[in-house]
């Protein structure tokens, strides 16, 4: 997957895609592996918006049962399996306990109820069985048992727990391999390519003209059919090419701590006492991520940061469970957060908005797709498919989807990339694209001044940056990590 503009010119594509997270590259992985010619175009690096700042979970959203979303939790139940079974090395299973207090937001029958149902929706048709073998069902335990389990809530007023099991993926390792699928499959993806403006012929959506962030060159696109998977920036693209369509995205932002490894045995779920709000604590590649958060968010979701208050809350409610744990500001690594691109419907709190997606046609033709989840993408990217077909291409006969039962992801694969592989490969172009992304948060901010420096100087050779391009790209990287930092610092009482 190497980075040719090229590409782009004199062409007219069946599928144009705008938006290089993970539904944007499902739907590029699904059209070309069913004939489709496709571009995919992404205004800043691949996963570099809310794709890359998740949870790190591939789970049907236990929580998700007390809106009675069954459906939902049924469609990404399947999913999770599905991927399991497609991407063993990008997707493991991840045991989680609820430990439940005397007084808990979410009392004990909730709770057993809850994880009953969730393996029920788990069973196979005719097997008695919860998924693949691994996905283990759920366990009851009594006060010493939970202990037991988790040594950490030993002291925490702890009366019962349950076990079940979900499963944890590296998010933008995720995409990646995605849209290197659908590269192998012909797709034509692009980073740092941004939608300047779009072509209207007759009143409809035919193409876009793009600006090239790297090379200062301008191409024009032109498609059958344009496709707006920009998550939280659909509403932007969406005004961009009719300024008075009516908004159809709530922008929710949610943020993550990351800790040093706190020695979990497996990943917790917990219920704010102060707003019945679930998070999570999850031990990820030799650290610990506790989050998130659901607020609303109405700024650019490029700036979206983690705020005091934000980081307050999570910590006071994680020592209020784990007392033991006496968390403090100056013991975070890290924070980082995303906006979630929810469908804008009831005026719940945000924590209680389906995650449920939809696709929309505006009168000029442009599809959008809407809200949705990371664990449904390969489902959304299949709708989505399957749509266009009758409406877009109805004198073509476009093959049935084979997504579902094709692996991705080299086998035996190591998260850790050499800059070669990065550079060449997967079209790292920046300092914070090998680092954040390519590397993940782990390997970011292990990199002490002299491994920072030579990874910049290996990147330079192969970019041909000069030595002030270098510098300039390690200050940035530099300013990213302290801005991910700055809510630890503004807490803090001298």
């Amino acid at each position: 997957m190497t980075r040719d503009p090229s590409r782009l010119a004199g062409r007219t594509f069946d599928l144009l895609i705008v938006g290089g997270g993970i539904v944007g590259a499902g739907i590029a992985w699904d059209a070309s592996m069913r004939g489709l010619s496709c571009a995919l175009v992404e205004q800043g690096d691949f996963a570099g918006g809310t794709s890359s700042k998740t949870t790190k979970l591939i789970h049907g959203g236990i929580r998700y049962l007390e809106n009675l979303d069954f459906g939902l939790v049924r469609r990404a139940i399947e999913e999770r399996q599905t991927l399991l079974r497609l991407a063993p090395d990008l997707v493991k299973p991840l045991p989680f306990l609820i430990p439940v207090q005397g007084g808990s937001p979410r009392p004990w029958p909730l709770v057993r109820l809850g994880v009953t149902l969730y393996d029920l929706l788990a069973l196979r048709p005719g097997s008695g069985q919860a998924g693949p073998p691994l996905i283990q069902r759920h366990r009851l335990l009594d006060q010493a048992q939970v202990q037991e389990a988790e040594p950490l809530l030993s002291g925490s007023g702890i009366r019962r727990g349950a076990i079940y099991t979900d499963a944890q993926m590296d998010d933008a390792r995720l995409v990646l391999e995605v849209l290197k699928s659908a590269a192998g499959a012909g797709a034509a993806a692009l980073n740092y390519m941004k939608v300047d403006r779009w072509i209207l012929e007759g009143g409809r959506v035919v193409g876009a003209e793009l600006e090239d962030q790297v090379a200062s060159g301008r191409y024009q696109v032109r498609a059958a059919a344009v496709v707006n998977a920009t998550g939280p920036w659909v509403d932007r693209l969406r005004r961009l090419a009719d300024p008075s369509a009516k908004p159809m995205v709530r922008p929710s932002k949610g943020i993550h701590l990351v800790y040093p490894d706190l020695g979990l045995r497996q990943a917790l779920l917990l219920s704010s006492a102060k707003d019945r709000r679930i998070f999570f604590l999850i031990p990820w590649q030799g650290l610990t991520l506790i989050g998130t958060t659901d607020t609303d968010y109405q700024g650019d979701p490029a700036e979206a940061r983690a705020d005091s208050d934000e980081v307050e809350y999570l910590i006071r409610e994680t020592n209020r469970l784990l007392p033991r744990l006496k968390l403090e500001r100056k013991g975070v690594l890290t924070t980082f957060a995303g906006v979630r691109p929810l469908v804008a419907q009831e005026r719940k709190d945000p924590w209680a908005v389906s995650r449920m997606h939809l696709l929309h046609e505006d009168p000029n033709g442009l599809l959008s797709v809407v809200g949705g989840k990371f664990t449904t993408f390969r489902r959304i990217a299949e709708e989505t498919v399957d749509w266009l077909g009758p409406h877009r291409f109805p004198g073509r006969s476009l093959s049935p989807c084979r997504t579902g039962m094709t692996p991705l992801g080299p086998a035996g694969h190591s998260r850790r990339v050499e800059i070669r592989a990065a550079v060449e490969e997967e079209m790292a172009l920046s300092l914070s694209d090998l680092l954040w992304r390519r590397w993940g948060i782990g390997g970011s901010i292990s990199l002490g001044p002299d491994r920072l420096l030579a990874a910049a100087e290996e990147m330079g050779r192969l970019l041909g940056w000069s030595a002030a391009e270098r510098d300039r790209q390690i200050e940035l990287y530099k300013e990213e990590l302290r801005a991910s930092r700055r809510a630890l610092n503004s807490g803090r009482h001298a």
